[in-house]
């Protein structure tokens, strides 16, 4: 055994196999074993010399292999490659490998491991605190660590207040000396897209190091700020991911980008439970994770908010500033000046690491919804870091090999290069929040609007909720005390919200409302619009002036539990039933929960007057009826239905007597049964994650509908008789999907599609041109303008610049914007709507041709002038004009019915979602002459 490689390795787990003697000796040979009196311990002994020499030589094969280092851990307590030099640091505090046995970056952390270090930090190290914030759907902990030194930490109560006052100057007495000695506060948060895992693999890193590294600057780090680290945004995404890549972790890792680890399963880590891109969702705040990080974020306003992503393996690392020009028009210019002094600190920081960056490019700060953006509109700095990523523990790109290790180093060097730059610039940053404050103040007086007031016919429970939305965001709203009139419009009390321009978060209000269509930049990383009144389905009108304090009354979030208008049913063992208005959005939920009940409801599909007991006596399409006689043993399930929707906001009228004053009677066949809802939806390869989870929450969180969710690779082996309702989300279906889902219709199936999807779907349904008259017509039509127009201008240039290549591409999308349709308000898909023009949500550039048949076309666009916010180009501007949002095509006893646009964007857009939710109760009711 002389000169064999065993002696060359002496690694941890070849010496739990055999003693360091035993290894060493080099006398020991396999003679002296076989002439040893103990023969056993011989063979014994034979056997670990064979073991150690065929580990030896896997280990050599290993040490030569690409990426290698990445599954050795160095003989430091933490990893060396990323920590500063002649840091030292207390021992009485735990080191990641210490607590997880390997470092930071040798495996991919779980989420319940990232909770339990940072936990034991704050019980160890009096720089720590943790609280939990919120829980996500899949029930995992959403936590805030607390970090600064013991002074400011014995005045944190004093710290947020004067920072709170700064953010109120209208009703605030400032202390200027008080205010100059403060803390900056800085947000450092992890990992809002789950498959993006360096960012919360490094956050324990970070803690650790603020929890026990010694030395004049991180002392003066924690004196200079107050510290609040979100170790991971995306538990439940975090969680999917990190399964996923230690799955197909092997001894030795893959660098092979098409090795499974670094290609993931449906839906990916990066969104969340519901599969919502959370880092969108900061403006409208529909997911637990989101709701609580607002919480605190408008408890404490930080000064800077820091927001760490991944990007593509082929990139390098990105810091902002971004693009300039792709900034949002309420975002002062001041912002993007401290954002460059950051800059400068990362920059010096990477260089010293030899990493490679770049900056003002592919990434924007426009749209207010994301977490790098929101913060620039509170009188803050957000600053996004994208990271190329290795997706998993090593994969090759243009440079060579991506280590994991590698990817949560540049991630821990601009966590401490921002501490530093926070902690240097602490008096600009505090001065900069209170000027911005008090500018918008001063912007806020200069407007002629004083006063917005938004309204929505019978449907205070919309106005509560879009109330809601504004007070997350710390913006104040109001509700008429008494009916208000203004020129020759009366607005309803309960009805009507009041929303003051002169409030402090005046530059954010400003954005919510902001319907601009001219831009100096066209192209956006994410969409160009979101007018949040548009979204929720409001009239907004603009008064210039301020509606006296005496006739409002703020909004509280005590409102949910009181609504504006609660009803005063008495309900009575001799009513003969119930009418409930459809127009409140308490009405489909109430219907759900009585379907779901097995409770017999039928829906008016003409107005009628009725001989009410009280109330309201008139009533309009989609007005539900509720028999009690004929259902008298479920009489006590109904009341108590009724009653809980009642106090939720929905209008419920006790039925005086079958016979109508006017329109159909009560047991006319005008008043149709509507069928239990039982709904399946194609999930898989192809589809959209972000439209199928917009669907599945829609359902499942906010209508506690069940949804079937039949994986596309399963579909054709399904059976469909089971369902009245199939839904296809956005994304691509087979030709085998698409013919299944044709035989489901034909036997009476309601098929609901979303999106691009419904263009190649029209394409297989629709007749012929030539037997299509109507069609044909418009068609040639548009052909001969179109030949007009082309003639009368300049041919196409056969030579372009190669580098505009990409932007006149991108010219050509819609990736975000709202658009007017005229709806018929007659149609059952348009039940409990109020107002003819609808604003749709659109994201792509695929288009609907209308219908031949007029009462299948029951939403179109506007034909004069269809954008109402957002890019869009004049192209397709002009392709608006002539054609559909929503079209219905009979199939068999069935039908299928296509919404162009997407009705449930991001869970919030209101103003459509009560459309899909009608295909889905009154699906069976849209074919025409039925």
């Amino acid at each position: 055994m002389k000169g064999s490689p065993i002696t060359l390795f002496a690694m941890p787990v070849f010496l739990q196999s055999v003693s360091a003697e035993e290894l060493c000796c080099k006398k020991t040979t396999v003679k002296s074993f076989i002439a040893s009196s103990n023969r056993e311990r011989a063979v014994r002994q034979i056997g670990k010399i064979a073991l150690i020499f065929c580990l030896a030589v896997i280990a050599m094969t290993i040490a030569i292999l690409p990426g290698f280092s990445a599954t050795v851990q160095d003989d430091s307590p933490r990893s060396t490659q990323h920590w500063p030099d002649g840091v030292e640091c207390d021992e009485s505090i735990p080191t990641p490998r210490e607590f997880f046995g390997f470092d930071i970056g040798f495996r991919h952390l779980a989420h319940a491991q990232v909770a339990d270090y940072v936990r034991k930090l704050a019980e160890v190290s009096d720089r720590i605190s943790v609280e939990q914030y919120a829980t996500t759907h899949g029930g995992r902990p959403l936590l805030m660590l607390t970090i600064t030194s013991q002074e400011n930490r014995d005045r944190l109560d004093e710290i947020r207040e004067q920072h709170f006052k700064m953010t109120k100057p209208d009703a605030s007495e400032i202390d200027e000396d008080a205010i100059e000695e403060l803390p900056a506060i800085i947000n450092m948060g992890y990992g809002v897209h789950g498959d993006e895992p360096s960012a919360t693999n490094c956050a324990p890193l970070v803690a650790y190091y603020l929890a026990a590294a010694k030395g004049p600057e991180v002392e003066k780090w924690l004196n200079d700020c107050v510290i609040l680290l979100d170790p991971s945004l995306n538990p439940d995404g975090f969680n999917r991911f990190a399964n996923w890549a230690n799955r197909y972790r092997g001894v030795v890792p893959n660098p092979d980008p098409a090795h499974a680890e670094h290609n993931q399963m449906w839906p990916p880590g990066r969104v969340n439970y519901y599969w919502f891109d959370l880092n969108r969702d900061w403006l409208p705040a529909v997911h637990p994770e989101s709701r609580g990080r607002l919480n605190w974020y408008h408890d404490w306003k930080p000064n800077v908010v820091l927001d760490f992503h991944e990007m593509g393996t082929n990139s390098t690392f990105f810091f902002q500033p971004g693009i300039p020009q792709r900034t949002n028009p309420m975002t002062p210019a001041k912002n993007q000046e401290l954002t460059r002094k950051f800059a400068s600190y990362h920059a010096k920081a990477l260089d010293k690491r030899g990493s490679l960056y770049f900056t003002q490019e592919r990434f924007d700060d426009f749209y207010m919804g994301k977490g790098s953006t929101y913060p620039d509109l509170h009188g803050c700095v957000g600053i996004l870091f994208e990271q190329a990523s290795s997706r998993g523990h090593v994969q090759k790109n243009q440079d060579g090999i991506l280590k994991f290790s590698e990817t949560i180093g540049n991630q821990f060097t601009t966590s401490l290069s921002s501490l530093r730059a926070t902690s240097a610039m602490r008096s600009e940053l505090i001065q900069y929040k209170q000027r911005f404050y008090r500018q918008a103040l001063k912007m806020s007086a200069k407007q002629k609007v004083k006063t917005w007031l938004f309204n929505c016919e019978a449907n205070d429970a919309r106005l509560k909720e879009f109330a809601m939305t504004l007070h997350r965001h710390d913006i104040e709203s109001y509700w008429l005390k008494e009916d208000f009139e203004y020129g020759d419009e009366t607005f309803q009390a309960g009805f009507t919200l009041a929303v003051p321009s002169n409030q402090s978060e005046y530059r954010f209000l400003r954005s919510l409302l902001m319907r601009k269509t001219d831009f100096k930049e066209n192209i956006f990383y994410d969409v160009s619009s979101w007018t949040l009144p548009l979204a929720y389905g409001l009239k907004q009108t603009r008064l210039k002036k301020t509606i006296d304090a005496d006739s409002l009354v703020r909004f509280s979030p005590l409102d949910f539990a009181e609504p504006a208008n609660k009803s005063t049913v008495e309900f009575r063992d001799d009513d003969l039933g119930y009418f409930v208005d459809f127009r409140s959005d308490a009405a489909p939920k109430l219907l759900g929960e009585l379907l779901a009940n097995d409770i017999k409801v039928r829906v008016a599909k003409k107005p009628f007057r009725s001989k009410a007991k009280t109330g309201q006596s008139n009533f309009g399409y989609g007005t539900l009826s509720i028999p009690l006689q004929i259902q008298k043993d479920k009489r006590d399930a109904i009341v108590e239905i009724l009653k809980s929707a009642s106090n939720a906001g929905a209008s419920v009228v006790p039925v005086a007597g079958g016979l109508s004053a006017s329109g159909p009677d009560v047991g006319s066949p005008t008043f149709s049964v509507i069928e239990k809802p039982s709904i399946a939806m194609v999930i898989g390869s192809g589809v959209s994650a972000y439209s199928a989870g917009e669907v599945w929450h829609l359902l499942d969180e906010q209508y506690r509908m069940p949804v079937t969710l039949l994986k596309q690779s399963r579909f054709a082996d399904a059976n469909l008789d089971d369902y009245k309702t199939l839904i296809f989300a956005d994304g691509r279906a087979s030709d085998s999907d698409l013919d299944n889902a044709k035989a489901f219709a034909k036997k009476g199936g309601t098929v609901i599609v979303i999106g691009k999807l419904t263009a190649s779907v029209a394409k297989r349904l629709e007749k012929s041109p030539k037997n299509d008259t109507n069609g044909s017509a418009k068609d040639l039509a548009s052909s001969d303008k179109s030949k007009a127009k082309k003639d009368s201008e300049e041919p196409d240039p056969i030579q372009k610049p190669f580098d505009s290549a990409s932007n006149e591409r991108a010219l050509k999308l819609i990736s975000g914007a709202i658009f007017k349709a005229k709806a018929d308000l007659t149609h059952p898909l348009l039940y409990g709507f109020t107002d003819p023009e609808l604003a749709v949500f659109r994201n792509h550039a695929e288009f609907l041709k209308p219908s031949s048949n007029p009462y299948c076309n029951p939403v179109i666009y506007d034909a004069k002038k269809p954008l109402m916010a957002g890019y869009c180009s004049e192209e397709n501007v002009e392709k608006f004009k002539g054609s559909a949002s929503v079209v219905v095509h009979p199939t068999g006893r069935g039908r299928f019915i296509l919404l162009a646009d997407n009705p449930n964007f991001r869970g919030f857009w209101k103003a459509t979602n009560r459309l899909f939710m009608n295909a889905i109760f009154f699906g069976d009711k849209v074919n025409p002459g039925r």
